[in-house]
This record gives structure tokens, C-alpha cells and sequence, in this order.
């Protein structure tokens, strides 16, 4: 009862970009991740009106409201923000924050692929300085999701999968577009091509455990997840 799949832009996925039977396959695979994660989820755990946390005392990933709002950002002691949006954070958050912009609209022919060496170096070395980052977008749920998970799968776990799996159980509502997910797929092939995945290890994550939240802190700004569920395909 959980299926859910591609549907009706399969035809366009592979005339626009060359999907492959294989990339449609894990498309569906990941797709059903989703449905049967939030299926197993209370939807009564949250921190209302805070970004989620997905690396505690590291990685957060929220949306615009909360990268705009100084007040969160000092009392969470977030001292970097990566802003995955096609508009620019304002000049007071530019002066006090440490922001790398990713000008990008959230629509199937935007190429975020080719951000991802970029922001995962951005992330990897505010986690060897030991300071906290904000990866958003405007709503918190295509164009960052799909930053947070390239890191994931480099530096985390060994599949798109686990990695999906993962980021779902910290923020509910994290959904990247098929386009951006297709994106998602074909860097997890390079990873592996380049050993940075290891194939040999592919049923089993990498050696770079992330520790388990608390339960109490369960992370999504609650009051935004049922107006934006309805926005995902």
C-alpha cells in the first residue's frame, strides 16, 4: 500500500535527461523510502519554528525564515549558512554570517550537480573548525535537502539511500525534486567511481558514525510541514 512512483514524468525524465531503466528504478526505490518513513514517523515530535538538526552541534537544515532570522541564528550559535535560493540573504546576515550563496531556482532543468564539491568542502571545513552551519532554501525541502544529502553520502553513509533514510527521520519534509534526485543518483555513481564510495562496502555504511539525536530532539518547524507536504510531487 506504500508504492508510490515516477508516474507520468518518466517520459520526460528520460527524454530531458537521459534517464536510464536504472536511474528509474532507484528514482521509484527512493520514492518509497519516503512514503514508508513518514508512514512510521509521529508526526507529534517537533520543535516548532526551528531548523531541523541533522549532525547535532554541526548541521542544521532549515529554510529562509530561518536563515533571516538573526535572533535563531545566535541563540543556536550557527556561525555559516549555506543559502541553496534564488534570493539573496539580507545585508545584516551577509555582515555578521559567514554565507556561501548558491543562486539556483528549484525547477527540473536547474543543475545543482555541479555545486556539490563546492558545498560539501563548505561544510567540511566549518565541521574541522567545529562550528555550526545552516544549509536552507526557501522552503526547506528540495534544493537544500539535496546539498544536505551529497554530504551525507561522501562523508556518512555509502549509499543515496541511507542517506535519504537518515536525513527523513531528522527532517520530515525533506523531498528534492526528481530532477535534483536524478542529479543525486549520478553523483553517488562518480563517488563510487572515484572510491570515495566504496562498492566492496555498499552493504554497509562508512566508518564515520554519525551519534544519534536525542529523543526529545526531534527537529522539523511543524507548523510549515502540512502546508508544504502538498507542494511535493
Amino acid at each position: 500500500m506504500f508504492q508510490q512512483s515516477v508516474g507520468v514524468m518518466e517520459s520526460y525524465l528520460r527524454d530531458s535527461f537521459n534517464a536510464t531503466d536504472e536511474e528509474i528504478t532507484y528514482l521509484n526505490e527512493l520514492l518509497n523510502i519516503r512514503v514508508k518513513k513518514r508512514a512510521s514517523m509521529s508526526s507529534d515530535k517537533h520543535t516548532y519554528g526551528l531548523p531541523s538538526v541533522v549532525i547535532d552541534d554541526f548541521l542544521y537544515h532549515g529554510d529562509l525564515g530561518h536563515a533571516s532570522n538573526m535572533k535563531l541564528l545566535r541563540e543556536l550559535n550557527i556561525q555559516h549558512i549555506i543559502d541553496v535560493c534564488d534570493c539573496q540573504l539580507d545585508q545584516e546576515i551577509l555582515e555578521n554570517f559567514n554565507v556561501l550563496w548558491i543562486n539556483l531556482n528549484d525547477e527540473f532543468k536547474a543543475d545543482i550537480k555541479k555545486y556539490f564539491e563546492e558545498t560539501n568542502k563548505f561544510l567540511y571545513d566549518c565541521k574541522q573548525k567545529n562550528e555550526k552551519v545552516l544549509v536552507n532554501c526557501q522552503m526547506g525541502i528540495s534544493r537544500s535537502s539535496s546539498v544536505v544529502l551529497a554530504y551525507l553520502m561522501k562523508y556518512h553513509h555509502d549509499s543515496l539511500g541511507k542517506a535519504y533514510e537518515y536525513l527523513l527521520e531528522r527532517r520530515r519534509v525533506a523531498a528534492p525534486n526528481l530532477s535534483f534526485f536524478l542529479q543525486l543518483i549520478r553523483y553517488e555513481k562518480e563517488l563510487r567511481a572515484t572510491k570515495e564510495i566504496d562498492e566492496s562496502k555498499n552493504n554497509d555504511d562508512k566508518q564515520n558514525p554519525i551519534e544519534k539525536l536525542d529523543s526529545n530532539q526531534d527537529t522539523i518547524a511543524g507548523n510549515e510541514e502540512m502546508k508544504n507536504e502538498k507542494m511535493e510531487l
